[in-house]
């Protein structure tokens, strides 16, 4: 934003070194209290100055009421004073609060009052980001065609007001779409005519995070040479932009804007066949990345990985990609965790592992399987979703004409019908396939175990022996039926320690927690008993196979299988019958 929205720095130190001093006496005040005894001495922007301080001590906790209520009283006070700017800072920061607690229906409900405000006071900083914050909260709801249909209305939106900022903004949102979609030639166009929108703004934030996304677009298109004229110019806007700062006294934190830069100058470099300038490019970026965040190191281990991969070291791509992998999924980003495990798999084959390389590869697939499957279903769900609204619109248009509504009704009506038979239809189709693969997944899983049962003890490591003796201890014992089985409870049945025993599952067990197998075999055990008990209830498959609540069965269920236990079990009658037939 051009805007700045937190100051008072010094303000807020000093409150803290306030606080050190006194810690000693009875009742220990926090920085915001601090600042509360203040206000009635402040007056006007002095005063809303010290509210924006309270908010921002509040915001650095996990505490989503302190900070609404922080905000409130903040906007109230701005209106009192008439002070527009002010109440623009609280709404926008409102808007983002929303958005960071991952509260999209929250956000959605005061949007339209917060845009219509910041339009008629003319902050259209305000106005575009606050919209775009709606627009990737649906992208990370994995509402791709609302986010699509969204960004339309805000690009026509700022064309309509000739807003360069807003087209600049719009531009930006529809190429993360369509890089989503994996639509690279439009993502491509729409990142270009960011580039050139932003270019002309004071505010370089958003422009260089369209490089960023423009140049991993390019890389995923393969298109290496545009990809280092972009990264060139992507370094001399950095460049130039710190060189004015520090000329106007400022010193700028850059180091993480270089590091994504220097990361895509090394993969232009060595895919375009200057692999030492990508060597020295890479050194840079590992400097830049000390000290920085999970996500920067993801990145840096991502493009490591490609670099030795590129200079036929394949040990230590293989020993990135693990390294990676462990930190990704300790991070809880499985989606990600299969694109290190497939360039891994690409890699295990280059090094002439061909049996390592396929067993990768046939996890990757499998699990992409399900993933899509999950995908299409959410994708048919929010079409009906956005169909049923777009009908709702439709119909309170309609008000004149009785005979005009009745048609309209029965239209819809017939539309719903016939929407709803072709989707049903299509799930049922989906179901069936997705019901086929997991069985077939799981007899694969079986015939692992069944070989971990029959191998002859000298040939197992102590890991597998572990997890042999686990999986006897369920199929003997269905001790995992008992809803209060724990790790520690698991650990001493098997007389070993929690510690040891999560290393052999997560070896053993494609990387899986103990939790995660216990209520993997839970959910087995569950797909067996709906097709096995026809005559026993969906809810009390959950109980029988160890589940304490009825949400977290049917969450872990659908999670797993693509589909919900009602569902599984008229598919597997389904099956039945054609065997019996």
């Amino acid at each position: 934003m051009t805007k700045k929205i937190f100051a008072g720095i010094g303000f807020l130190l000093f409150l803290f070194l306030s606080l050190g001093i006194n810690s000693a006496k009875a009742t220990i005040q926090t920085p915001q209290d601090s600042i509360k005894k203040t206000l009635p001495t402040l007056k006007e922007e002095a005063r809303l100055q010290a509210l924006i301080d309270i908010y921002t001590l509040i915001a650095m906790g996990d505490d989503i009421q302190g900070e609404l209520a922080a905000l409130k009283d903040l906007r109230t006070e701005a209106a009192r004073q008439g002070n527009a700017d002010y109440e623009g800072q609280a709404r926008v920061k409102q808007v983002f609060c929303f958005y960071n607690y991952n509260m999209l229906d929250s956000l959605e409900k005061v949007l339209p009052n917060h845009l219509k405000f910041m339009a008629q006071h003319g902050q259209w900083d305000y106005y575009y980001n606050s919209w775009e914050a709606k627009i990737e909260s649906l992208l990370y709801a994995d509402r791709t065609q609302s986010a699509l249909k969204e960004t339309q209305s805000m690009y026509d939106d700022a064309k309509d007001r000739n807003n360069n900022y807003g087209l600049g903004v719009s531009s930006h949102s529809l190429g993360i779409i369509y890089q989503t979609l994996q639509r690279y030639d439009l993502a491509i166009k729409s990142f270009d005519e960011a580039v050139e929108r932003l270019t002309k703004e004071e505010d370089i934030s958003l422009l260089l995070s369209t490089y960023n996304v423009l140049c991993e677009t390019l890389d995923a298109d393969q298109k290496y040479t545009q990809m280092l004229a972009v990264a060139e110019k992507w370094k001399t806007t950095i460049d130039d932009y710190k060189r004015g700062a520090e000329e106007r006294g400022l010193t700028p934190m850059l180091n993480g804007r270089y590091m994504y830069c220097y990361l895509a100058l090394t993969v232009a470099h060595f895919q375009t066949g200057n692999t030492a300038q990508a060597e020295q490019y890479m050194d840079i970026a590992k400097e830049l990345a000390k000290r920085r965040g999970m996500v920067s190191q993801f990145k840096l281990l991502h493009i490591q990985t490609r670099l030795y991969e590129h200079l036929g070291d394949y040990d230590k791509a293989i020993a990135c990609a693990d390294t990676n992998y462990q930190r990704v999924i300790d991070f809880g980003d499985s989606v990600s965790a299969l694109t290190v495990l497939e360039n891994k798999a690409r890699i295990l084959r280059k090094a002439g592992k061909g049996m390592d390389a396929a067993l990768t590869y046939e996890y990757v697939m499998a699990a992409k399987d399900s993933l899509r499957n999950l995908d299409m279903a959410a994708q048919l769900d929010e079409l009906r979703t956005m169909y049923e609204v777009d009908q709702l619109i439709l119909e309170k248009k309609i008000s004149k004409s009785q005979l005009t509504i009745l048609f309209i009704i029965s239209l819809s009506l017939v539309l719903l019908l016939v929407g709803y038979i072709f989707y049903t239809t299509r799930l049922n189709r989906k179901n069936k396939v997705l019901y086929e693969k997991i069985r077939r997944v799981q007899q694969a899983e079986n015939q692992v175990e069944k070989t971990l049962e029959h191998a002859p003890e000298g040939s197992l490591s102590k890991e597998q022996a572990l997890f042999r003796e686990l999986n006897k201890l369920f199929a003997e014992k269905k001790s995992f039926t008992n809803h209060k089985l724990g790790r520690k409870e698991l650990s001493e049945m098997l007389g070993t320690n929690a510690t040891y025993l999560g290393i052999a599952i997560k070896k053993c067990a494609k990387g899986m927690t103990i939790t995660e197998y216990i209520n993997r075999i839970r959910l087995v055990h569950a797909g067996n008993l709906l097709i096995d008990t026809p005559q026993l209830p969906v809810d009390a498959v959950g109980e029988e196979s160890g589940f304490n609540s009825r949400s977290t069965y049917f969450r872990l269920f659908r999670d797993y299988y693509g589909m919900s236990p009602s569902e599984f079990r008229n598919i597997s009658k389904q099956k039945s019958k054609k065997v019996i037939s």
